[in-house]
């Protein structure tokens, strides 16, 4: 019997926001279709936002999402905190086709997926074949480091980064994934970077040799492991920054990803990504 025809593809798509928007549909469509997979076990990790008091209520508008605009039945994980844990999870995880998490907290979530070896299935995943589809908070967690985001932004902590899953391994850098990169909702403030803002950001790599992942708004990056390939879509483009320079992929471009891990050619010389708001601004004053 030949058994490559039942291999899962192994597949990772991250967004940068908008997840769950109509137009967003027909990039998970594509997915299933393009890789003709049987997609029957199919989950919802919900512990990013676990601590929410609408967590319920948001569990069921993404699983009516999935239902509705993408014709896929997903199931809840069940898996909002500490207490919730238990050994169906693993088998969960391990059998899934399709995994999506999304907004929420990464470090909440980083704290329960690590202390239950969550990160160590998810990689059994990829290897075994299977479709992770994260977004946001979720996204966060996929780098090597990760910007803790609230602790920075709403409490007002010292940047530092933390610890991330290292599901990104095999770009062979270290790495941060960060969404909502051309963020704008502060107006008198910079919130891009996921809302700390360029120059908060720029401090908190600090020159490390990291490869940032910025995710652009309404905007999704799919990793396909079997290809070896990324593609954006979406409204917006990914940046691939690094010490050495930065590439710009734009909605409906693929490269390769040894283009990245093995001879990191940039395309332009480094420089700071902004969306020039403060030039916006001053424009709008004249």
């Amino acid at each position: 019997m030949n058994n490559k025809s039942t291999k899962k593809p192994s597949i990772i798509t991250l967004f940068g926001s908008g997840e769950t928007s109509p137009h967003m549909a027909k990039l998970y469509r594509g997915i299933i279709d393009d890789f003709g997979s049987k997609l029957k076990s199919n989950f919802l990790l919900d512990t990013p936002f676990g601590f929410q008091e609408n967590h319920s209520v948001l569990s069921n508008k993404i699983i009516k999402y999935f239902s509705d605009k993408v014709n896929l039945k997903i199931d809840p994980m069940n898996f909002p905190d500490h207490n919730s844990y238990n050994e169906k999870i693993n088998e969960n995880i391990i059998n899934s086709d399709f995994i999506f998490s999304g907004p929420g907290s990464p470090t909440y979530a980083l704290g329960i997926w690590k202390e239950y070896g969550i990160d160590s299935l998810l990689k059994t995943k990829l290897s075994n074949g299977g479709i992770l589809a994260f977004s946001s908070a979720a996204a966060l967690t996929f780098g090597s480091h990760v910007i803790p985001v609230y602790e920075i932004y709403k409490v007002g902590e010292e940047p530092n980064l933390i610890p991330g899953l290292n599901l990104l391994s095999f770009l062979h850098k270290e790495t941060i994934v960060v969404p909502h990169f051309n963020n704008k909702e502060g107006g008198d403030h910079d919130t891009s970077h996921c809302f700390i803002g360029e120059k908060r950001f720029d401090s908190l790599i600090n020159n490390r040799d990291i490869l940032v992942l910025g995710i652009e708004e309404h905007t999704s990056i799919t990793f396909n492991l079997d290809n070896s390939s990324m593609k954006v879509d979406g409204k917006g483009r990914v940046f691939l920054k690094s010490p050495k320079g930065v590439i710009e992929i734009n909605s409906g471009e693929t490269l390769g990803i040894n283009e990245i891990n093995s001879n990191y050619t940039p395309l332009v010389k480094t420089r700071a990504i902004s969306n020039n708001k403060s030039k916006e601004k001053e424009d709008k004053k004249v």
